[in-house]
């Protein structure tokens, strides 16, 4: 077999997307050991199946890695090609049975593309020999027929999928590093026709795709492509998206996940009108667990809605706007799977008020007129409260690669990924159009910058433990060698004043690191917050304000394939305080977190660096609102204020090995937005000495008024 390495995947410049020949490698490696199956996938009823939100069948692919497939309308028998074994297999149209194998055309080879044409009743192939493009035809029982090199045109580097479109009898593929779709002609020539990829949103970052085929709409007879696509914040392909032949986005998608067997790497997608149940389906290949599964997308009755956008506000509101591209019945929308509202004919927006801080999906379900039965859903995503988004602005310069926020000049800093320059702006992310030089004399790869609240001055760290501290300006004033294993990588950089260190992660152990001021490490004892698999993605961290060691740690696991997270750690524990960062940052490299409590609109926010896409997105980190109510002083919740919970609180405090307290508002009694021993103190006066009552919520059960980095995440007493 070749190697996979010697592939157009494997043999690509280095400018080639990481994230993509990453994942690939990874699933080439992972591919014995994962399940075939996948928990929570719901099958079709074959008598009306919704569109593409169950499966009908799937089955098992026999050879290595599957990567191209097409469907033969004539016959129903479906062809699934190996990525590189020169093997290509015939299903029949009950997929679960064993396929036939056949000697593809060009024996081992790299195989990116397959396509079945009516026009000859031969397949077209699109493979790299030995890093030669070809277009190859050949019979359908895989006979060579004829050859023809490839000239790509220029910036094209790395096709996958081929789709003939019968109108034109010309041909589609996908050159995926560079997210744009081609046209060419069975003689190999391009024509010059192409568009882009849907979840392409214009900045640096590369989305996904892979496979590309044709589709019919059976009321109005035109032709449209299904894009297996995802953003760059996804990580991979997740959803199946419809597109006209000029690339504008029909309001017909599905996503791919669990619910269709669709949880793993998409390789190849193929339509067929004529499904196991009769109509239309999708015939998907998952690299990762081996399968090929048909997902049912009957013909709608009309088009749905498109261009469907969620935004909160401060007040919690959601904001829902779409098109409307005919007159409905009516329209459902649905939080998280609820019905929350059922709109008249000609609504093209909906304000969903007041609604707790959380993560939340949407969909607005158009019913045309005439019909019982909605159409396929317009769908987003949003964060509202804590997390919520608030602007975004390109970096000035360079890949970015870290943030600092400059309290004593009112800015934030944001340095280039090689350390040879950091650019400001203001806080509402204004660029000053200003530059101050690295301390660098060389490009490096950056792990962050940090600014120190107590000497005025700047930290600088490389991955491989380079630390530099200058003044505001870039002029060196330290340097030295972080004493850190030979090959660890560390990543991101904030400053403690509480602790009076530098904080970093340590990739390799994936330990929380103090720095000293002049360049001793030490481990930070702290728990590494987890979800539903190991976190191994790091992508910041930062302090917060108060006395109090507050800090914030964007993470990820390997199931999301990134940094996808926000997490609070009081001290080095998880509070319980977080927010999704990929419904607002759509970048797949995160790679530089800080924040401020003084942002520009009167509350907390957090800056995001997305490495890949050069650009920096502003958060709020604005607690109103979130967590449960509490008694401020109460520490031990039996409702009454005493003596028992001063000594809790010094407990709590002092005494090694004692549990985080659930809630860190009752312990904030004289509500200056941390807890420390002037809390207690604060409480002995009120208690002993006459002292001043303590902040509401006092006596009754409330929410903390106050702007701050605490939170009650649970109180028993309420």
């Amino acid at each position: 077999m070749k190697s996979f390495n010697d592939s157009i995947i494997g043999s690509q410049t280095a400018g080639a997307r990481p994230a993509l020949w990453l994942a690939l490698i990874t699933c080439f490696v992972l591919l014995g050991s994962l399940p075939g199956k996948v928990e929570g996938q719901v099958f079709c009823d074959p008598a009306d199946p919704t569109y593409g939100t169950c499966i009908l069948q799937s089955g098992t692919f026999p050879g290595d890695l599957p990567f191209a497939t097409t469907v033969n309308v004539g016959t129903g028998d479906l062809f699934v090609a190996d990525y590189l074994s020169g093997v290509f297999y015939r299903f029949s149209e009950d997929i679960s049975e064993i396929p036939v194998a056949q000697a593809a055309p060009k024996g081992p080879a790299t195989y990116l593309g397959l396509s079945w044409s009516a026009i000859d009743n031969n397949l077209y192939w699109i493979i790299n020999d030995q890093g030669n493009d070809l277009l190859v035809v050949s019979s359908l029982g895989g006979s060579l027929i004829s050859e023809t090199p490839l000239n790509l045109p220029t910036g094209v580097t790395s096709l996958t999928g081929l789709a003939w479109f019968p109108s034109s009898n010309s041909f589609w593929t996908n050159d995926f590093e560079n997210d744009t779709y081609h046209e060419l002609l069975p003689d190999g020539t391009f024509t010059g026709q192409t568009f882009g990829n849907p979840e392409q949103d214009g900045s640096a970052a590369g989305a996904f795709g892979l496979g590309i085929t044709v589709v019919q709409d059976l009321n109005t007879l035109e032709f449209f492509f299904d894009l297996p696509v995802g953003s760059p914040a996804a990580n991979r392909t997740n959803k199946v998206e419809r597109v006209s032949v000029t690339g504008e986005v029909q309001g017909l998608s599905f996503p791919l996940a669990s619910l269709n067997n669709m949880s793993g790497w998409v390789t190849g997608i193929a339509w067929t009108p004529f499904g196991s149940y009769g109509g239309p389906s999708n015939y998907l290949l998952d690299l990762t667990n081996g399968t090929v599964v048909e997902v049912a997308v009957p013909t709608p009755l009309a088009p749905s809605i498109t261009d469907i956008a969620c935004s909160a506000d401060n007040n919690n509101d959601v904001n829902l706007n779409w098109t409307n591209p005919i007159t409905y019945d009516n329209i459902r929308v649905l939080r998280d799977g609820a019905e929350i509202a059922v709109l008249g004919a000609g609504v093209d927006s909906y304000v969903d008020v007041d609604v707790d801080p959380g993560t939340y999906a949407y969909e607005v379900i158009p019913t045309p007129a005439g019909s019982a039965d909605g159409l396929p859903a317009a769908t987003c995503e949003v964060v509202v409260g804590f997390g919520r988004f608030l602007g975004a602005v390109t970096h000035s310069g360079a890949l970015p690669g870290g943030v600092a926020v400059v309290e004593s000049t009112d800015q934030l800093l944001v340095a280039d990924s090689s350390g040879l320059s950091a650019w400001s702006y203001q806080k509402d992310l204004t660029p000053t159009g200003v530059a101050i030089p690295g301390p660098f004399s060389s490009s490096q790869t950056l792990s962050g910058i940090a600014w120190n609240s107590d000497t005025d001055q700047l930290a600088w760290l490389t991955e491989n433990a380079d630390f530099r501290i200058t003044d505001l300006a870039g002029t060196e004033v330290s340097a030295s060698l972080l004493n850190v294993s030979s090959g660890q990588v560390l990543s991101g950089l904030t400053y403690s004043p509480t602790l009076g260190k530098y904080l970093t992660v340590n990739l390799s152990t994936q330990q929380i690191l103090t720095i000293s001021t002049d360049g001793i490490v030490e481990v930070h004892p702290a728990e590494i917050p987890t979800r539903t698999s190991p976190t191994v993605f790091f992508g910041g961290i930062a302090i917060r304000g108060g006395s109090t060691l507050v800090f914030d740690l964007a993470y990820g696991s390997l199931a999301s394939g990134g940094v996808t997270r926000l997490e609070r750690l009081v001290g080095g524990s998880p509070v319980g305080l977080g927010f999704d960062l990929t419904p607002s940052v759509n970048s797949g490299d995160i790679h530089g977190l800080d924040g401020t409590e003084s942002g520009p609109f009167g509350f907390p926010v957090s800056y995001v660096i997305g490495r890949d896409s050069g650009v920096i997105t502003m958060l709020s980190s604005d607690l109103s609102g979130t967590g449960s109510d509490f008694i401020r002083g109460d520490v031990v919740p039996d409702g009454d204020i005493n003596i028992v919970d001063v000594s809790q609180h010094l407990i709590l405090q002092f005494a090694p090995g004692q549990d985080p307290s659930l809630c860190l508002d009752a312990l904030d009694a004289n509500d200056d937005g941390s807890v420390d021993i002037s809390d207690a103190i604060y409480m002995l006066s009120f208690l002993f000495e006459g002292g001043p009552q303590m902040p509401a919520p006092t006596g009754t059960c409330g929410t903390d008024d106050t702007v701050d980095n605490l939170i009650c995440q649970e109180f028993e007493g309420c």
